[in-house]
C-alpha cells in the first residue's frame, strides 16, 4: 500500500450520534469524531455504560447512527440498505467477542470455515484458508478438536482465526480477555500485537487499562462522548 493510500482513513466518523428512542430517549453516543487508519491498533476505553459497546456496534455495522456520518473506505454506511450493510459487515469486518460463540458439535476447523461457507467459498478453498487462519494463531494442532475439548484460551484463538478467515479490513475485539485467565489473556494480546505488526487494523474495546496499553493508541469514552485522558481520569476519580 502506497503512502497516499495509507493517509486516507479506513474508518471515518464525523459527528456520530446514537439515540435509543422510547418513553425517555437514551443518548448512546454524542457527536463522536474519529479517524482510524490502515494498520492502527486502537483501544477504546471506558467504564460500563459509557457508550463503548454502542460505538463498537456502529463500527461493526451491527447498528447505524441516528446522526452524523460513518464511512468505511469512503463508503457512507448510513446510505446502505440492510442487505448492503450486511454484505459490508461480512466482507470488511472480523469480530472477536468476550463470549466465543463456537458451535459445540463442530471441530475447530469447521467453526473457522463457517464465514467462508456463508460467503459461498468452495470446500477445498474453505479448508485451506481455515487451516491457514488456525496456523496464524498457533492452534493448527487442535483443528480436529470439538469446542468442548478446548480450553478457554484455545477457544478464543479459534474465534480469532474465524474472525481472520475472510481477510477483513478491520478486526473488532470486544473485551476479548474477559473470559480468560491472565496467562491466556496475555497470549491473546500477543497474538493481536503480532497480527497488527503484520498489517491488521484492530479496534479493541476494554475497561482495563492494562489491556488498553497493548494498543498503539487509546481513546477514552464517558457518557457517549470521547474525552481527553485528563477528563477521563478526573471523571473516574
Amino acid at each position: 500500500m502506497g503512502s497516499a493510500a495509507a493517509s486516507e482513513p479506513l474508518l471515518l466518523l464525523r459527528g456520530v450520534g446514537k439515540v435509543y428512542e422510547g418513553e425517555q430517549p437514551i443518548v448512546g453516543l454524542e457527536a463522536v469524531d474519529l479517524d482510524i487508519f490502515p494498520g492502527d491498533f486502537l483501544a477504546v476505553m471506558g467504564p460500563s455504560g459509557s457508550g463503548k459497546s454502542t460505538l463498537m456496534n456502529i463500527l461493526g455495522c451491527l447498528d447505524v447512527p441516528t446522526s452524523g456520518t460513518y464511512e468505511i473506505k469512503g463508503v457512507p454506511v448510513t446510505t446502505l440498505s440492510p442487505e448492503a450493510l450486511a454484505a459490508m459487515r461480512n466482507r470488511e469486518i472480523g469480530f472477536i467477542f468476550q463470549v466465543f460463540h463456537l458451535l459445540p458439535r463442530y471441530t475447530a476447523l469447521r467453526n473457522v470455515e463457517l464465514p467462508l461457507l456463508y460467503a459461498g467459498v468452495g470446500r477445498e478453498e474453505r479448508a485451506r484458508r481455515a487451516l491457514e487462519a488456525l496456523r496464524s494463531v498457533g492452534i493448527e494442532d487442535r483443528k480436529n478438536h470439538l469446542s468442548n475439548q478446548l480450553s478457554g484460551g484455545q477457544k478464543q484463538k479459534v474465534a480469532i482465526a474465524r474472525a481472520l478467515v475472510n481477510r477483513p479490513s478491520l478486526l473488532l475485539a470486544d473485551e476479548p480477555t474477559g473470559n480468560l485467565d491472565s496467562k491466556s489473556g496475555e497470549e491473546l494480546m500477543a497474538i493481536l500485537a503480532q497480527l497488527n505488526a503484520g498489517g491488521a487494523t484492530i479496534v479493541l474495546v476494554t475497561h482495563d487499562l492494562a489491556i488498553a496499553r497493548n494498543a498503539r493508541r487509546i481513546v477514552h469514552i464517558i457518557d457517549g462522548r470521547l474525552v481527553t485522558p485528563e477528563e477521563y481520569r478526573e471523571r473516574r476519580g
